[in-house]
């Protein structure tokens, strides 16, 4: 059985700024309210009790009064509260976005479709959000996973646009290295084990839409080795919305 590896989209802090004019800025984390909260309720009568099983409903993270409900069929709805009552503001719906025929390796089989809890700047009016496609397979003692997100700009009317198509998101893999019970017997760590974390830095440089810088951080672990041997790598790359996609550099 994989050990699990915790991955997650962070926004990586700026030490240093390219040009006094560049202004970078951050993603919106989307805070889960809990269910069968009062507020949760609230929200989903005025979503036309639209919370089913797969419903989960979530806070603008330092903006009151907004809220986003996401349904495990990609559908996404935004809500506003105005004194004591919530109102539907607009929804979009992604169910086509699972017919996407990309394919990372034919190894890989696709698992789950979601939309992650977070909103992602592209301009000073738009926003993204990510719609993540799991894809893993099994190996004996081990197996491989890897996430790859298609980020959407959502428009006021219900549409929405590709910004950046077939991101890597995250992935991990565990090889088995141990085969006998004298190999278990005398070795503490028994999987070669690799996992990445995608970051993000998004810089507001006077355009029409942010710079994304897109950053990589590969880990890998050998067996046979104590955890401190981990070795890191970082790939980036900058890519701007609807121009061009991300090309990873060492």
């Amino acid at each position: 059985m994989m050990k699990k590896v915790v991955l997650f989209l962070a926004i990586v802090s700026f030490s240093s700024v390219a040009g006094i004019t560049d202004i970078t800025t951050k993603p919106v984390a989307l805070i889960a309210l809990k269910k069968n909260s009062a507020q949760y309720v609230d929200v989903c009568k005025a979503a036309d009790d639209s919370c089913k099983e797969g419903t989960s409903i979530w806070k603008e993270k330092n903006a009151d009064g907004i809220f986003y409900l996401t349904t495990s069929h990609l559908q996404l709805t935004k809500l506003k509260k105005d004194g004591d009552t919530y109102s539907k503001i607009v929804s979009w719906d992604f169910t086509k976005e699972t017919k996407n025929e990309y394919i990372p390796d034919d190894e890989l089989t696709k698992n789950d479709v979601y939309i992650y809890p977070a909103l992602y700047p592209l301009s000073k009016v738009k926003m993204a959000v990510a719609l993540v496609s799991k894809w893993s397979t099994n190996y004996s003692g081990g197996g491989r996973e890897e996430e790859y997100a298609n980020f959407m700009m959502i428009n006021d009317d219900g549409t929405y646009q590709p910004a950046f198509k077939n991101i890597l998101f995250s992935s991990k893999e565990m090889i088995k290295a141990c085969f006998t019970e004298d190999d278990y017997a005398k070795q503490s760590h028994c999987h070669d084990e690799s996992w990445s974390i995608l970051n993000l830095k998004i810089n507001d440089e006077s355009k029409d839409y942010y710079s994304w810088k897109f950053i990589t951080k590969s880990y890998s672990w050998p067996a046979f080795t104590d955890k401190a041997s981990t070795k890191v790598s970082i790939n980036e790359s900058v890519a701007y919305p609807f121009q061009s996609q991300p090309q990873h550099n060492k």
